[in-house]
């Protein structure tokens, strides 16, 4: 009896070790790095970033995205599809950057798995330049410029603010504050409707104040994760004031928003264009576009080179400025 016991213990054993190990291979998550190199585990999380993989033997890892040729699970998961929320179980696909779910191929940028206690991703950036030209003028520019960025899986906050000030022999000639908040709620992974809150001022002798508010419907041309084109159509409702002169007016505005990521993220370039067409006589249109570059160092610091245009076309004249940033700055 005491043999039999003994037998029946160890048959025991043996299936609650051959269980758990047919669990471990049957249920793990496998991610294919672009290398060819295989790690198994489960999978976390997973953002336009990176991928978190939780393994039974060094713990968890984080991969960035650009490294995954492709992944697998066997277990459903409540993934975010192009901003729709699914049960499903993925497999791998033989397309670098791929996966499949139910015989469709889709790109891995197009998915989420966020933590439920991880519920905002958050980004921003500070930069700021001085520039002194060395001539008889002594002309000094100091410019800064701050962005902050929270995005959810339905809402993405953009709250920018930037100022100038220009000196020529010790007397200002450029004193320009702007501040803007920008909220879009995403339909799906192409359509979004946005929210525009834009005030600005300016002048040094005569103070200019300028406020736009507007709303409408926006669509991304291509892009995906990091890099997009969208374009923006809204209804502005705009406020003018310039000494003694006070406008009030509506206004149809197109907007253009493009960004890419180059050599493996270290390079960016942006563009940003906002064409008004005002609902009165007294203006023809007025144009803001901001556009460059930035170079991504280690620490998260990078160097950038920026270049603003501004143009308003009146009945009876022109208005327009620009100006070249070279800067540095911090991103977190």
């Amino acid at each position: 009896m005491k043999l039999i016991a003994t037998q029946s213990r160890i048959v025991k054993s043996l299936i609650f070790f051959g269980g758990a190990l047919f669990h471990n291979f049957t249920f793990a998550d496998t991610v294919t790095l672009n290398n060819g190199d295989r790690i198994s585990g489960t999978i976390t999380g997973l953002t336009g970033n990176s991928l978190k993989i939780n393994t039974a033997y060094a713990g968890t890892f984080e991969i960035n995205t650009d490294a995954i040729h492709s992944f697998s699970t066997t277990l459903k998961q409540h993934w975010q599809i192009n901003l729709k929320s699914r049960d499903v179980i993925i497999n791998e696909s033989n397309k670098r950057g791929h996966i499949v779910i139910d015989g469709k191929t889709i790109p891995i940028m197009e998915l989420s798995l966020i933590p439920s206690h991880h519920n905002w991703e958050k980004k921003g950036l500070l930069e700021t330049s001085l520039d002194v030209d060395n001539d008889q003028n002594r002309k000094q520019k100091l410019h800064v410029n701050a962005e902050l960025n929270l995005e959810s899986k339905r809402w993405r906050h953009t709250l920018k603010a930037e100022s100038k000030r220009d000196k020529d022999r010790n007397r200002v000639t450029e004193d320009t504050a702007e501040a803007s908040y920008t909220l879009d709620f995403l339909l799906d992974s192409h359509w979004l409707l946005r929210s525009d809150n834009i005030y600005r001022e300016e002048g040094v002798d005569i103070v200019s104040q300028y406020w736009n508010l507007g709303a409408g419907p926006g669509y991304r041309l291509w892009g995906e994760g990091k890099d997009r084109l969208d374009t923006i159509i809204t209804y502005n409702r705009l406020w003018l004031e310039s000494g003694p002169t006070e406008l009030e007016f509506g206004a149809w505005a197109l907007a253009l928003n493009y960004k890419q990521l180059w050599l493996n993220e270290k390079l960016e370039t942006f563009s940003d264009i906002h064409i008004s067409d005002p609902i009165i006589e007294q203006i023809t249109y007025i144009a803001n576009t901001s556009s460059g570059l930035r170079y991504y160092f280690q620490h998260n610091i990078h160097i950038s080179f920026k270049y603003d245009y501004n143009e308003t076309r009146f009945k009876f004249g022109l208005i327009k400025d620009s100006s070249y940033v070279l800067g540095v700055g911090v991103n977190f």
